[in-house]
């Protein structure tokens, strides 16, 4: 069986879901753009059935079970929020949403409609991650120190939207919630405290500069802009190996490397895209469970705040922890 989608947005990184989605055997049914000639030239260049004047019409297409929200980041929580309540699930682009508050609300929405939500974080689901995660699983490493990660580049187009504070733009919010993300993964719990600094250019943070306390004496600092060159990378130091990712985020179909001490270990393209689609689709359909759910969101948004708040106050902060479950 397979999902029937809508595609709320005609956005640039629809451009590389719609394909993926078709490889996983789901169905593209409809778009809507704010621009409706927009919508359907998408529609037409990927095959979906039709184009839909508004959001609105889109939700309340009854041959559309689940919702692809590629929105700007501050239509994250709105329309989530509506396309649950509207009957459909929904796999929402990061960041999720733009504070833990909103995740609080979308969950509890979620539990009343009894559909299914997740935060398209695609480069969990690359198979050098798995890698990764077995390696320090294996005690590869040895004992784990500390991590490095960044994640950088020029945004050049001055009417990008995430140039705009009221829109939820700025570093943190479109890459180094990559670097927030992966380091939680891989070190499988989250950080205490958290301290930030960061480069304001109109409001965003151009530039952020991160330090997180996982507790035991491991700390990880990782930086990302949208006004530098430098690419991406991760590093992760263990008293017997360092491992190192050389594209651990925008990872679709690009040959990565995965270096753990002197092994090097090197992955074809592949499309994660397709996998998360795939896993996204098994939930939906069938039940089964997510491996990175609202509490997963829940946690990761936590972190932001902090960090956020940091940077505001100049402060080290705490970061609330989640609850033990029962």
């Amino acid at each position: 069986m397979s999902l029937r989608w809508g595609f709320l947005g005609a956005s640039r990184i629809g451009n590389v879901l719609a394909p993926a989605m078709k490889a996983a055997g789901q169905r593209l049914v409809g778009v809507a753009a704010r621009d409706p000639e927009r919508a359907a030239a998408y529609a037409g260049k990927h095959g979906f059935v039709r184009a839909h004047d508004t959001y609105e019409a889109l939700l309340n297409d009854p041959e559309i079970d689940a919702i692809y929200n590629a929105l700007p980041n501050d239509l994250h929580f709105p329309w989530s929020v509506k396309a649950l309540q509207a009957g459909k699930h929904v796999l929402c682009e990061k960041p999720f949403m733009l504070n833990a508050d909103e995740v609080l609300r979308v969950m509890e929405v979620q539990r009343q409609a009894g559909r299914v939500i997740m935060e398209a974080f695609v480069y969990r689901h690359h198979p050098q991650f798995g890698r990764a995660l077995a390696a320090i699983a294996r005690g590869e490493l040895g004992e784990l120190r500390t991590a490095t990660a960044y994640y950088r580049f020029r945004m050049t187009n001055p009417g990008d939207y995430r140039w705009n504070p009221a829109r939820g733009g700025g570093a943190l919010y479109d890459v180094g919630c990559y670097c927030v993300s992966a380091l939680r993964l891989l070190l499988g719990r989250e950080p205490r405290r958290v301290s930030a600094s960061l480069h304001d250019v109109g409001g965003i943070d151009a530039t952020l500069v991160g330090w997180l306390d996982f507790g035991g004496g491991f700390t990880a600092h990782f930086d990302c802009s949208v006004e530098a060159s430098g690419g991406q990378h991760l590093s992760l130091v263990g008293s017997g190996a360092t491992l190192s990712l050389d594209v651990p985020y925008g990872s679709h179909q690009r040959t990565t490397t995965l270096q753990i001490g002197e092994q090097t270990e090197v992955y074809d393209p592949t499309d994660p895209y397709e996998a998360m689609v795939a896993h996204f689709a098994a939930a939906a359909l069938e039940g089964a469970e997510l491996r990175w759910g609202l509490p997963d969101a829940l946690a990761q948004a936590r972190v932001l705040d902090a960090l956020f708040g940091s940077a505001r106050t100049g402060r080290v902060l705490e970061v609330p922890q989640p609850e033990p479950r029962t």
